[in-house]
């Protein structure tokens, strides 16, 4: 019996909780900490950023809303910049055995001058559930560039989920597939080791909304984050550790009504 409710509780989630939830595309644990932004903050969502490490990097992600193991999402990513062309990929999956939600993604990034990126994300997302016969999919593309025009300032701009084309069943409509996004955003060090991040956003079940967010770096390996963003508001707060050649992030969100949601990553970079 609790198989089932949990099944119910994941099929239908996306229409009774919140809108526009996209259980998939989860910002890594850093850009969790200061309210999302994903803009200017990560590369799950801009592939643009990706052209802008310094360093190959292998990265993992886990969160988990409101305390329910059903409700946790799990992502790995490989970068690798290069001055010809960055490449990436990464899988990230939702869900469990009886209901699974999961994506494939190939990135392109290439840095086109001293204050211009672009990059490209092709993504295949497709749906495994008892509860229906046949596999839902779909293929998006995401679409992101980023503008540097001082040493201590990035904007930045993405377009995720435009175009996509709906594979398998088309009777299936799974609305958090479909979900598109556009957003501005940028991210500005104040004063040393002080970093103020924000994003304006337009998405198909929101007119406006937006995000703030802040890092502060008291030493030189450990962060605090804290941030908020909008469509209801959800206060975050976060922290990140790094250990040479490894990184690590944790975050919190709180929802007004449904509670606390945690994450984690991990970063290998070298």
């Amino acid at each position: 019996m609790k198989r089932h409710v949990c099944l119910l509780l994941l099929f239908f989630y996306p229409y009774i909780c919140v809108p526009a939830v996209n259980n998939l595309r989860i910002a890594d644990a850093r850009s969790i900490g200061m309210g999302g932004n994903e803009a200017v903050s990560s590369a799950l969502f801009n592939p643009s950023l990706m052209a802008l490490y310094a360093n190959r990097r292998i990265c993992t992600n886990y969160f988990n809303r409101y305390g329910v193991k059903e409700l946790g999402t799990f992502n790995g990513s490989i970068y690798f910049p290069n001055r010809i062309l960055s490449f990436g990929a990464g899988v990230s999956t939702f869900g469990y055995d009886a209901y699974r939600e999961s994506q494939l993604r190939l990135l392109l990034a290439k840095q086109l001058n001293g204050q211009w990126a672009l990059g490209i994300g092709f993504q295949y997302v497709f749906l495994q559930t008892e509860l229906l016969e046949e596999k839902a999919g779909l293929l998006s593309t995401d679409i992101g560039l980023t503008f540097s025009p001082a040493d201590n300032c990035l904007a930045a701009l993405l377009i995720m989920n435009m175009p996509s084309v709906q594979l398998g069943d088309e009777s299936i409509e799974i609305k958090d597939f479909k979900t598109y996004l556009i957003q501005i955003g940028i991210r500005w060090e104040v004063i040393n080791n002080v970093f103020i991040v924000c994003t304006i956003e337009n998405n198909d079940e929101q007119a406006v909304t937006g995000a703030v967010g802040m890092e502060y770096q008291p030493f030189t390996d450990f962060s605090i984050r804290t941030g908020i963003k909008g469509g209801p508001l959800l206060p975050s707060l976060g922290a990140g550790y790094c250990f040479s050649p490894f990184a690590v992030d944790v975050a919190i969100v709180y929802h007004p009504v449904l509670g606390v949601s945690s994450g984690i990553g991990l970063q290998f970079i070298f």
